[in-house]
């Protein structure tokens, strides 16, 4: 008995000694698969049991657990992970990463709410920090390109820090700024572009005596792409409405990133760039300098003779440009504890362009806290100072008296002369022609003597306030501003061969721009029942200040010091403007058992640019959602999983800028002295501009969340347009703004988002955007029959414009004359016959529609991704092919002194038409006093399918990487490598005039821009 008793008691031991051995308590790390970052909150779950545990604000856990059981790791956001205990578990770290398409997905909303997507009942769309950093763009707007859909965005050219605009679902207004409101941690941005042209009142105060024209950047541009932590797009007025006014035209809410609790975590990273122009323009090099067939060496013109063999062809164009090499670096430090957290970043970029001696340079710095003073009070704030430095290519109207830059001087320039051997043996200038005036600048000289530079200093900042006195009700309060001083430069040599330029002369312009806001709201949110609602009531206070000086100084009395106070006529002018609003507004969310969402909301404003009696105007929205899924009870179903259908209205007002009801008087410069009034008469009438917007969709996902399709339809109508047509000059005004007009806009959007594979070691994600949207002038003021753009245009020619029934980017162009069919009338010499004076419908320069597809495929430690951009249809008005045929250096002149017959008819005597059949000789005077003299020529399909990002990562296995380092990654990216298309110019992706142009903007102009570029980039980025 006693020996049984004791084989038990030691069987019992060894059973315990076992089971015990199978139970252990693991510990470990959990890390943000994107930055290596810990990840506080992160649920720690045993499988099929509800122990579970939560990361601490360093990313530790610790948990008991069997070996055999499984591990899921959750948080909110990111994809789950599940991990077996094993015996070799020590420790257990693991890497989430971040779910697009997660239902718990939060999205910063307007004035920097917070909302889950599936509350939310409009469209809006999240792009990650990841994605804009995998961009390689220092500007914000170009890093958006492709990845949300109805957004076009048109990148000015490809200059150094070229500036870049932005269009969400077509443009609603005629004659005013048509961007996106951009708000970064709940401060409104400016994002205006610095623009000097022809037009009276615009840019320089001297209505560009200097010709200067240059591609400066937006000013969104100048926030560093590496602080930002995502960005949401609210893409029509459902979701901006409560921003005012501001939001009219949707609005881009920028969230930096912030510190974090924990031990200080440093990183760093670089980026060394290398750009070539894409591709230049086809010319002919068969014939020379000179005119009517014979070599003349006064002429610029290239309709000479032909080369001898053995004669020099200069390949002036081709060996302009130059290799782009620009550098970044960007460091962080960040940390924290469970009251009070820090981030610190600095950043530097140069950029030296294509173009010779042209450059970029940006310089930030910026600090971020937050203070947790007790449970019930918060204070978060941050400051940001940036520095921003170029030297500009010229393009638009530069080097002659009308449109052009370096690219239309080099199409003026023989390839019997040598461009690049600009100076005399003396070291003077060396002229292509003996007028001064009739030469064409050097680009070479004009580079190395008229530096087009500007700077600008800037700084943000904010500080927020949050209190909470009970559980259900918060009240916030932010208070920001935005600074800046830019200073712009332009000098012109003596000896420049515009007429007003031959003795020399300097502009300077500085602009100083302050913006301050100050938002308090108040939310309240309760329970009652099956209702969860959240009342939200506030108020809104801006003013924005902007102050410009124009200095110029006329004919320099020592050519060699450049200095306005060595000029002989000097001039100034000063403008200042201040406007400001105050809103007031409240939304209302009530949700059934999380199944029927419902919002409404409504805002006051009170405009100071706007009369006493229609300073106040109110606008309201409401939308619901439906979660249908929920109601068939098909949550866990494997194929359709989340259904939600939405539908929302919202009307919203556009106010105008300062004064222009009452014509201020405006210093006389050049008429002796005194004053006058403006371009602009009186209009005390002037009322706000309204847009209606109705919008329903549906946002679905299907096999257990792998798949994700959101679809959404729009109709917006906007009124009372505020525009300036012409008036009689009988009234001592030459433009006057007035309400009238309306614009149509009508499209669709498409999202969608799935894993194609997912497994351990390797997951292929897929990302589509499309949308197509269809604009439509409704009407114009009377008496307009059509609004011309001359900002985007090729003088007297073709030029963009906006008529009733079609697009408001259309074209306005001088047409061959035509019979009842539109088929071309052929005079009795064989050649075509045009309109000299009536222009007409040309084209749309918008899209008809666009789509990015971005794969994304990770095996274990490396990452590859390409980024897919379609653009459908979209005319182009290829400017450079018109100046090329009219110097005689298109390619398509080099068939000059053949005999054609010409495609059209010929009217005969009794009315009719017959086709034409009498040959035509295709000589310098068809070339310049025919083909030229017209514009649809020259309008050209835009369609593309470019390849506009490829990226390999590599980052370095945690497990391997050395001590001190957190991380460890290298990458290189491939930007703009291939682009199928029609288009016979340089690119057609451009808007030479610049982002500053409003109404339809200068899309679709490709007339002397810097050409686009292609490039490689390599970068490394390490953590500490």
């Amino acid at each position: 008995m006693k020996k049984s008793l004791l084989f038990f008691f030691l069987l019992l031991c060894c059973w315990s000694v076992e089971v015990s051995a199978q139970s252990r308590t693991v510990t470990g790390k959990v890390t943000s698969a994107e930055d290596r970052s810990p990840l506080p909150g992160v649920t720690v779950k045993i499988k099929g049991t509800t122990t579970a545990t939560q990361t601490s604000a360093t990313g530790d856990y610790t948990i008991k657990a069997d070996i055999g059981q499984t591990l899921v790791f959750s948080f909110i956001g990111n994809i789950p992970q599940e991990a077996v205990v094993t015996s070799a578990t020590t420790p257990l770290n693991v890497q989430l990463r971040t779910d697009s398409k997660s239902l718990d997905e939060v999205m910063v909303t307007a004035f920097n709410i917070k909302q889950d997507r599936k509350a939310i009942n409009y469209a809006a769309q999240n792009v990650t920090g990841k994605d804009i950093e995998e961009s390689r763009q220092q500007n914000l707007v170009n890093a958006l390109q492709g990845k949300v859909a109805g957004a076009v965005i048109t990148s000015s050219g490809g200059g150094p820090g070229e500036g870049a605009n932005i269009v969400l679902r077509g443009g609603t207004s005629l004659d005013n700024d048509n961007s996106p409101l951009f708000v970064i941690d709940g401060v409104p941005l400016d994002n205006s572009s610095f623009v000097e042209s022809l037009s009276p009142g615009a840019g320089s105060g001297f209505n560009g005596v200097l010709g200067r024209s240059v591609g400066t950047p937006n000013r969104v541009s100048d926030i560093n792409p590496d602080d930002i932590e995502n960005v949401t797009v609210l893409k029509g007025p459902a979701a901006s409405a409560l921003y005012g006014s501001r939001g009219g035209n949707g609005a881009v809410i920028i969230t930096t990133k912030k510190g974090k609790a924990g031990a200080a975590q440093v990183t760093y990273n670089n980026l060394f760039s290398f750009d070539n122009v894409r591709r230049l323009p086809e010319t002919q090099s068969l014939y020379k300098q000179g005119v009517s067939g014979r070599y003349d060496p006064t002429s610029r013109l290239s309709y000479g003779s032909q080369f001898l063999p053995g004669e020099t062809i200069y390949d002036n164009l081709g060996t302009f440009f130059q290799t782009g090499r620009s550098a970044q670096h960007n460091i962080s430090v960040s940390g924290g504890n469970e009251k009070t957290t820090y981030r610190f970043s600095a950043a530097n970029a140069q950029q030296d362009g294509v173009v010779p001696k042209t450059n970029y340079g940006k310089t930030s710095a910026k600090l971020a806290g937050s203070i947790i003073a007790s449970d019930k009070f918060t204070m978060n704030g941050s400051a940001n100072y940036i520095r921003t430095t170029g030297r500009r290519p010229l393009q638009g109207p530069g080097l002659f008296g009308g449109s052009g830059g370096f690219l239309v001087s080099i199409f003026n320039w023989p390839k019997n002369d040598n461009m690049a051997d600009y100076l005399s043996p003396d070291g003077t200038r060396r002229r292509l022609l003996a007028s001064a005036t009739a030469d064409t600048d050097n680009p070479y000289w004009t580079i190395e003597n008229n530096p087009q530079t500007d700077n600008n200093d800037r700084f943000i900042g904010n500080a927020s306030f949050e209190y909470k006195p009970l559980t259900w009700l918060r009240a916030n309060y932010t208070i920001g501003t935005d600074y800046y001083t830019e200073k712009n430069r332009s000098v012109r040599a003596t000896g420049t061969s515009l007429p007003n330029n031959l003795n020399g002369g300097l502009g300077e312009t500085v602009n100083t721009f302050q913006n301050i806001t100050s938002n308090f709201l108040v939310t309240a949110t309760k329970k009652f029942g099956d209702f969860n609602t959240s009342l939200l009531v506030g108020n809104a206070i801006e003013q924005r200040k902007f102050n410009t000086v124009d200095y110029l100084g006329l004919i320099f009395q020592n050519p060699t010091f450049i200095s306005i106070n060595n000029t002989v006529n000097r001039s100034l002018v000063q403008r200042n403007s201040v406007y400001r609003s105050v809103g007031f507004f409240g939304s209302l969310n009530v949700d059934f058992q999380q199944t029927v969402f419902f919002n409404i909301t409504g805002r006051n404003d009170y405009s100071s640019t706007l009369p006493v009696k229609n300073q106040s105007y109110f606008y309201p929205s409401a939308s619901l959602g439906y979660e249908f899924t929920k109601t068939l009870g098909m949550q866990n179903s494997k194929i359709m999983n989340y259904g939600k259908l939405k539908v929302s209205f919202a009307s919203v007002g556009k106010d105008t800028a300062p004064y222009r009801l009452e014509s201020p008087l405006a210093n006389n410069t050049f008429i002796g002295g005194g004053f006058r009034y403006g371009f602009f008469g009186n209009n005390p009438e002037l009322m706000a501009e309204r847009r209606n917007s109705f919008e329903t969709g549906l946002d679905m996902q299907f096999l257990s969340n792998r798949l994700r399709l959101d679809f959404t339809y729009y109709l917006d109508r906007t009124v009372d347009q505020i525009i300036a047509p012409r008036i009689s000059q009988a009234t001592g005004y030459i433009l006057q703004y007035v309400n009238g007009g309306r614009i149509q806009n009508q499209g669709v959007e498409i999202m969608v988002q799935g894993t194609a594979i997912r497994s351990k070691d390797f997951n292929w994600d897929i990302n589509l955007n499309f949308a197509r949207n269809k604009s439509k002038v409704l009407e114009l003021p009377y008496p307009l029959t059509v609004l011309r753009n001359s900002d985007a245009s090729i003088i007297n020619t073709a030029e963009g414009a906006s008529y009733p029934g079609q697009s408001l980017t259309s074209i306005s162009a001088l047409d061959y004359i035509r019979d009842p069919d539109g088929n071309i009338i052929i005079d009795a010499n064989g050649y075509p016959t045009f309109n000299s004076t009536v222009f007409s419908y040309g084209g749309d320069r918008s899209p008809d529609f666009t789509a990015g597809l971005n794969n994304t495929f990770r095996y274990k430690d490396v990452e590859l991704s390409f980024l897919v951009d379609i653009r459908k249809g979209g005319a182009v008005i290829n400017g450079n092919e018109w100046e090329l045929v009219r110097s005689g250096l298109s390619a398509q002149t080099a068939d000059r002194y053949k005999m054609v017959v010409f495609k059209g008819v010929v009217r005969n005597a009794d009315g009719t038409y017959s086709p034409n059949t009498k040959p035509a000789e295709l000589s310098e005077g068809y070339y310049r006093n025919n083909l030229a003299l017209v514009g649809t020529p020259f309008i050209e399909d835009g369609s593309w399918i470019r390849l506009r990002t490829v990226t390999v990562n590599y980052n370095l296995n945690p497990k391997i990487t050395p001590k001190p380092f957190r991380q460890l990654s290298i990458f290189a990216t491939g930007r703009n490598l291939v682009l199928l298309t029609k288009y016979s110019g340089v690119d057609p992706e451009v808007g030479v005039s610049g982002a500053g142009v409003r109404g339809g903007g200068s899309i679709g102009l490709d007339y002397g821009g810097v050409p686009a570029r292609k490039g490689f980039d390599l970068g490394l980025k390490v953590g500490f």
